[in-house]
């Protein structure tokens, strides 16, 4: 913020008597600045904290647990937004990436009526993996099952032997193809 004796012709800022008003003003302008900074914060769920969190999750029925992280609650409320309207592949996938950085895919395998979730670049379970299985539960169509997968690939080789004994046969059938 430009100090108000700045915005002032030259004369004003000559006077010790003007340059001390609006330096005395410029304390409740500064503070009001900083206010309406922190309430524009609030109006989104990516940067809500504290009092405007709770708001966010009240306004979507999710419990208010202020013991809980912000991270956690910021989570859930931005899962709750994500998934308003029709469930659909692309909402899914919106939805899981809130809870990670890695990269996700979503799999359907539709003979069996279900869906795999995978994570593409973490290495084992994510963090509110409880969050994520409620939100999704209370998003997709009941008949259908799901679960979530973890893939990491690797540049190292791999290597497989086996030691067949006399008269068995061993067969091995390795894909090295996406999962």
């Amino acid at each position: 913020m430009t100090e108000l004796i700045q915005q002032l012709p030259r004369h004003y800022q000559q006077s010790p008597q003007d340059a001390e008003l609006q330096r005395a003003l410029s304390i409740p302008a500064r503070q009001a600045e900083r206010d309406v900074e922190a309430t524009l914060r609030q109006l989104f769920p990516s940067t809500a904290g504290g009092w405007g969190l709770e708001l966010w999750e009240r306004a979507y029925g999710i419990p208010v647990d202020p013991t809980q992280p912000e991270e956690r609650r910021r989570a859930r409320v931005l899962s709750k937004v994500k998934g308003a309207g029709t469930t659909t592949l692309d909402k899914l996938k919106a939805i899981a990436e809130v809870f990670s950085e890695s990269r996700v895919e979503i799999r359907e395998d539709n003979p069996h009526y279900r869906f795999h979730i995978w994570y593409l670049d973490t290495i084992g379970e994510i963090a509110q993996k409880e969050d994520l299985e409620a939100i999704i539960n209370e998003l997709k169509p009941a008949h259908l099952a799901w679960d979530i997968k973890y893939r990491q690939e690797t540049t190292t080789q791999i290597r497989l032997g086996a030691l067949p004994r006399q008269g068995d046969r061993i067969i091995w059938k390795v894909d090295c193809g996406r999962v």
